[in-house]
C-alpha cells in the first residue's frame, strides 16, 4: 500500500463539463483524477460533515457565551 502524504495543494479545474482534481503532496508527487457533479457534490457533503462537528460546537459555545 502506497504511504500517505501530506497534501500541499488541490488544484481545480473545469474542462468540457468534466471537473478535474490535482492533488499535490508536500513531496511534489502529484495525483489527477476526473470527476462527475454528483462525486463532487459527495465528495462536499463528505467534507461538510466531517467539519460540521466543530461549527456546532462552535455555534452552541457562541450561543452560551451571548446568553451570559
Amino acid at each position: 500500500m502506497t504511504p500517505i502524504k501530506n497534501l500541499s495543494r488541490i488544484i481545480t479545474d473545469e474542462v468540457r463539463g468534466e471537473f478535474h482534481l490535482t492533488l499535490v503532496a508536500e513531496d511534489g508527487q502529484t495525483f489527477r483524477v476526473r470527476a462527475t457533479e454528483e462525486q463532487i457534490t459527495g465528495l462536499i457533503q463528505e467534507l461538510e460533515e466531517l467539519l460540521g462537528d466543530d461549527e456546532e460546537d462552535d455555534l452552541t459555545e457562541r450561543k452560551e457565551l451571548g446568553d451570559e
